[in-house]
Order: structure tokens, then sequence, then C-alpha cells
């Protein structure tokens, strides 16, 4: 019997973690959502997951190939280390070599919003595209971006941070130490704070939306001032790399009628063209797509 090779995938978010594991075709056969509120040992835990799923899949450790995790937060060049995860505290610099050790499969980190641009390049919407570009409306703003085949990194490490453009002069102060930055208006986030300022303290993004849709004309034109400061962002990001392909994924892009939709139709309004322009729609692996990425990183031999 041809020996098979499996890949792991680990997904970290702030609340969660997915593994999953996968055949070497692409087909997720197998998955597990532990919470991080649960876990004292993250290296503990994603390889407890995986020895249970492997036994559900009848397949043997030697049979794994690979372990993808992506993290939010920013990983060194060789994926080995985290260099920077601000919001999740168990999640330490040497992570990859301990699952490493623990599974005795090779393991790299990748940062989560790339991971969910791979895989969709990959297995999802992105498939037989060039460029992709792939953001991710959540809370915050995470931007992956594959160019010609490989994921982009840039040479600081740093590519990507669609979240992070300036986009109102001194405005609201971000978690990165800046000011007016495009996620403090356009994410979940940002959206709740605008929440609250029209609709009074304790009301969310969620309300936002509700009240636009019932009518409230503040609230309308609130969203309407978000898809703009997004929209100019993501322009921006179009006429400098010139991708086929952009997509949206994360919690936001379920907002279709209010937000997705008008956010398409300014970025094709207001993108340079030289008589084509990028293919626009939503990501289609949704909260697996980082899985997919992960485990299927290209990895330096």
């Amino acid at each position: 019997r041809r020996k098979r090779m499996y890949k792991i995938g680990v997904d970290i978010g702030g609340t969660k973690i997915n593994v999953g594991v996968f055949s070497g075709g692409g087909a997720l056969l197998a998955c597990q959502k532990l919470k991080i509120a649960d876990i004292a040992d993250i290296a503990e835990a994603v390889s407890g997951a995986a020895a249970e799923l492997e036994e559900k899949l009848g397949a043997a450790r030697n049979e794994m190939d690979f372990c993808g995790i992506g993290i939010p937060g920013t990983v060194s060049a060789d994926g080995r280390r985290v260099v920077k995860a601000p919001n999740i505290g168990i999640l330490h610099g040497n992570i990859a070599e301990e699952l490493e050790e623990r599974l005795g499969v090779r393991t790299a980190l990748v940062q989560d919003s790339r991971a969910a641009a791979w895989g969709e390049y990959l297995f999802g919407a992105g498939k037989n595209k060039e460029s992709v570009v792939c953001i991710t409306l959540g809370t915050g703003i995470g931007c992956g971006i594959v160019l010609n085949g490989r994921i982009w990194n840039g040479s600081l490490g740093s590519a990507g941070e669609l979240g992070h453009l300036p986009a109102v002069p001194n405005g609201r102060r971000c978690g990165c130490g800046k000011f007016g930055c495009v996620e403090k208006y356009a994410a979940g986030g940002g959206l709740d704070i605008t929440a609250e300022e029209l609709l009074g303290n304790g009301s969310t993004a969620k309300e936002l939306f509700a009240a636009a849709e019932a009518g409230d004309e503040s609230c309308k034109k609130a969203l309407a001032n978000a898809v703009m400061l997004l929209g100019n962002a993501v322009v921006a990001v179009i006429n400098l790399l010139s991708p086929d392909c952009i997509l949206f994924s994360g919690g936001l892009s379920e907002q279709r009628e209010l937000y997705v939709e008008p956010l398409i139709s300014y970025i094709l309004g207001h993108c340079y063209s030289a008589g084509s322009y990028p293919e626009i729609k939503t990501a289609s692996l949704g909260e697996y797509s980082p899985l997919y990425g992960a485990a299927f990183l290209q990895v330096e031999e």
C-alpha cells in the first residue's frame, strides 16, 4: 500500500483554535475546534487535537507530512518564531519548535491573513488566478497578498497592513499606536465605536446595520463614509499592485447589501483602469481559508 501523506493545518484566533487534517490533494478530512480560554499549554493542546484527529481517520503519525500554523501576528522570515502577537498571551515565540518536537512533523508559522489568501489562491475563490489580495473584514482588517504565485511578505515582513493605512487625519487612536487608521472606521471594532457615537453606549456594529436598514439617515451616512474610507484603501492597493482578484472574507463580508456591494461599486468606480478591472468578490472557504493556507504553505527545503 502506498504511503499516504496528510497535512495538518492550525488556525489560532483570538478566542478559538481550529485544527484540521487534510489529504495531500486538499480535502479537509477532519477538524476540531478548541477554546483558547480552556488552554494552558498551546503546544500540548494542538498536538493532542492532532492525535485525536489522526485516530479518528485511522492515520499514523508517520503519514503526516507537514504542520502549518496560522497566527494573528507577525512571524519571523523563516516561519519559525512568533515576533509579535499582542492579542494572545499563551502564544509564545518558539511554538513551531515545540510543536515540531511533539508531533515529529516539520512545522512552520504564517500570519493568518496570509494563510487565508494562500488558501483561497490554492483551493477557493482565487484558484487559477495569478495575483490575489484577500481582505478579512473582522474586528480589525487583515490582508494577505499572493503575487505571481507566492505569498508576499515584503522585505520588512509587514506587507498587507491595509487596516493601518491612514484614513482620517488626527482621527481615532488605533491599537497600533497611530491615529486615524482605516480599520478604526471601517472594520467591526471601528463600526462599534461609530454605533456608540450615534446610538448610545453599548451599541454595536450589528445595531448600526439594523438602524441603517430601518432607514436611519445618520447610520446610513456613517456606513457610506466607512465604505468610502475602506474603498479608497482598496483602490490604492489595486492601483499599486494590479492584482487580478480581490476577495473579501470575515464576518463583515456577510453584510452584502449594506456593505460589500456598495464597497465593490465604489472600488470599481474609483480604481485606475486601462480597460480591465480585477475580479472583486467574497472568498469561498469561509472560516477555514487560513486552515487550508497554513496546511499547504510553501516551505523552503
